[in-house]
């Protein structure tokens, strides 16, 4: 944050607003979930399936694709596979390829997700995607922090608001407009923050709660945090490409099991490369 903006947020807080805090970019709070394989320099990611063709992943993946000039593909699904419906601003992007029957996951219909809510993120982090192997992090939510996403350039900065005593305060819409500025509202959107470990390759897989809905799609990590796009940005993604995805009731208060969870998902979540 540069000092002319940390002391005018300083100013509003003696006026009686809360404190803006945090900024930065994912590089210092996360980093973008897509990765290089060691040695083979193939970008790899993760995708799910939302039908039988269809699968959703992050728009900074196929970007690294594009600028290799190499074409997206799916393990263990048959090609083409062409962009559908992309979105920068949310950094998702749908594409379709050959159906052939393959399972594919629910989403939640959940309208708010709380804080605390368990949650398990899958993907392909580079460490085990060429053994072909999905791994699974247990997390909760954090909170939900407003951002500007820029797939182009990898940054996707938040902020956390406090009162005077310190104690974290939820966001409104209106902080971000003041925060980020109105030149860049129409690319303000919302994000969960998930205090699971993923990594690079991890760009693009779904976070699943309780019942194996899907209630966001992971886009960066580090350092034992995950950065997800909300289940809103993506149900808006696929009623613009005219698809009715499947959905299904939250989980309830029941303890979650995990294991029985990635069971059940794991042959709709697939490895990306190019």
């Amino acid at each position: 944050m540069t000092r002319w903006k940390l002391a005018a947020l300083v100013g509003m807080a003696a006026a009686g607003l809360a404190t803006i805090l945090g900024g930065g970019s994912l590089g210092e709070v996360a980093r973008p979930a897509a990765a290089a394989m060691p040695g083979g320099g193939a970008v790899t990611g993760s995708a799910f399936l939302v039908a039988p063709g269809l699968l959703v992943t992050n728009v900074h993946v196929v970007l690294h694709c594009r600028a290799q000039g190499r074409p997206v593909q799916v393990a263990g699904l048959a090609g083409p596979w062409r962009v559908l419906a992309e979105e920068g601003s949310s950094d998702l992007v749908l594409l379709s390829g050959p159906p052939s029957g393959e399972a594919f996951l629910s989403l939640s219909t959940a309208q708010r997700l709380p804080r605390d809510m368990p949650v398990l993120a899958l993907g392909y982090p580079a460490r085990a995607a060429r053994a072909g192997q999905m791994e699974a992090a247990p997390g909760r939510i954090r909170r939900a922090a407003l951002t500007v996403h820029d797939p182009e350039g990898g940054h996707a900065p938040s902020f956390v608001m406090t009162d005077r005593q310190g104690r974290e305060v939820e966001a409104r819409w209106e902080d971000g407009i003041r925060y980020f500025g109105s030149e860049k509202a129409g690319r303000l959107r919302w994000r969960l923050e998930i205090d699971a470990a993923t990594g690079g390759g991890n760009s693009g897989g779904p976070v699943l709660d309780a019942a194996g809905n899907v209630v966001g799609v992971v886009y960066a990590g580090g350092q034992g945090s995950t950065a997800a796009v909300p289940l809103a940005d993506l149900r808006e993604l696929l009623a613009r490409a005219g698809v009715a995805p499947r959905l299904r009731t939250p989980a309830g208060l029941a303890a979650p099991d995990w294991s029985a969870v990635r069971a059940r998902a794991a042959p709709a979540v697939r490895r990306l490369f190019c």
